[in-house]
């Protein structure tokens, strides 16, 4: 149900059902306010949260809302982990995987019920791995190629000629939001090729994603942000995804995106503004480049070292390490391609690798906007940057 004609800035109460199959409690949330150039908007950004280790991450995001300290969420991907289910022992006799995607939607619910709950998709969305799935075809059938998380979400993909909820865009205050698939959808992505079974189809994305763009500049008098998010990085440690650089990066560039959102790898990652792999000599002053954000440990159950961390007292104020000249260590790109690095880059200015976290972005005028990291444990800022741009 798509509701219109909401009168902006007012809190709306609402239920869902219907008469046979009965009612929820009562919602609320408050609507958008009417735009402007240079209105403040704030937003948590991540990726990687799923069921087994998202409370401390949940119970912040909570705090936020309840405090209206965020006026949306952002979820970049690998949502529930549901697929991964099967790993834990009470799945060994059970068919886990909607269990957990139910689950997960009801820890999420005093969130979404309240605020828009933008996703991305991710490689953990791609289709369920149990082997209850690969030996049943009614099961691998129907949650195969993102079908459950298209069931379970609905994107703006209709009103911004996208796709399901694959890649759309949307508008928020003074920002244009793009949200787009990098499991599929250009050459060498990485899910049409290493998935179990077969996925992708889900139109021209890069077609839509430069048309997107043009409309997107030629309303930035309007709303001069523009902000995209995708799964997987394109640039990770000394790592650079080259297929996905040379499908998309030079319209970031040409269409001057500010900032690109990813996840994938379990950690924060936070880069300087960077375009083909050479760092912008501005820095986060008025730069000719996209920065890159990698918030990639919201909290999931691949993330063993931030799993092992969460509990000593002494650990919680241990600092994340800020990444110096001749830092290395052993990195896993081979064969031509992607893999993750843990060797550091020359765009490379601090990596949180021990700690569940999740981003905050606060603009405060069509110019300048900041951008903090806090890791879940102690609810604390560890690390942020001013990011400001030149508006004619």
């Amino acid at each position: 149900m798509i509701i219109e004609e909401l009168t902006p800035n007012t809190i709306h109460y609402y239920k869902v059902g219907d008469p046979e199959g009965g009612f929820s409690q009562e919602f609320q949330f408050k609507s958008a306010p009417v735009s402007s150039r240079d209105m403040p908007l704030n937003f948590a950004v991540y990726g990687d949260l799923g069921l087994v280790h998202g409370e401390s991450s949940i119970a912040l995001l909570r705090d936020w809302t309840e405090k209206e300290a965020v006026d949306l969420i952002w979820h970049g991907g690998d949502v529930s982990y549901a697929d991964d289910a099967f790993t834990h022992r009470e799945c060994a006799v059970h068919f886990c995987y909607e269990d957990t995607f139910d689950s997960f939607m009801s820890d999420i619910e005093p969130i979404a019920s309240r605020l828009p709950y933008m996703t991305v998709p991710g490689n953990h969305e791609v289709e369920c791995h149990s082997p209850a799935c690969l030996t049943d075809s009614d099961k691998r059938d129907k949650l195969s190629n993102f079908s459950a998380y298209n069931t379970r979400f609905r994107m703006p993909s209709p009103e911004s000629k996208g796709v399901l909820n694959m890649h759309y865009s949307f508008d928020y205050g003074p920002v244009h939001f793009i949200s787009i698939d990098t499991e599929t959808g250009y050459p060498g992505a990485a899910g049409e090729n290493r998935v179990v079974l077969p996925c992708g189809g889900f139109d021209d994305q890069l077609g839509w994603l430069e048309e997107d763009l043009k409309q997107a500049v030629s309303n930035r008098e309007q709303r001069p942000w523009i902000f995209v998010q995708g799964h997987h990085p394109m640039y990770q440690g000394k790592s650079v995804n080259k297929d996905f650089q040379a499908s998309m990066e030079e319209l970031f560039h040409t269409y001057q995106v500010d900032v690109y959102f990813s996840g994938h790898v379990h950690q924060y990652e936070r880069n300087m503004p960077v375009y083909q792999s050479t760092v912008d000599p501005n820095g986060y002053e008025n730069p000719d480049a996209t920065t890159h954000l990698l918030i990639g440990g919201a909290g999931n159950d691949e993330m063993r070292k931030a799993e092992r961390a969460r509990y000593p007292a002494d650990a919680m104020f241990v600092e994340p390490r800020l990444i110096v000249p001749g830092y290395s260590n052993v990195t896993s790109e081979s064969a031509g391609k992607w893999r993750s690095s843990l060797e550091s880059a020359e765009w490379t200015v601090m990596v949180d690798e021990e700690f569940f976290g999740i981003g905050k972005v606060s603009i405060a005028d069509a110019s300048t906007l900041t951008f903090e990291y806090f890791r879940s444990s102690d609810q604390a800022v560890h690390d942020g940057f001013t990011l400001t741009r030149v508006r004619n």
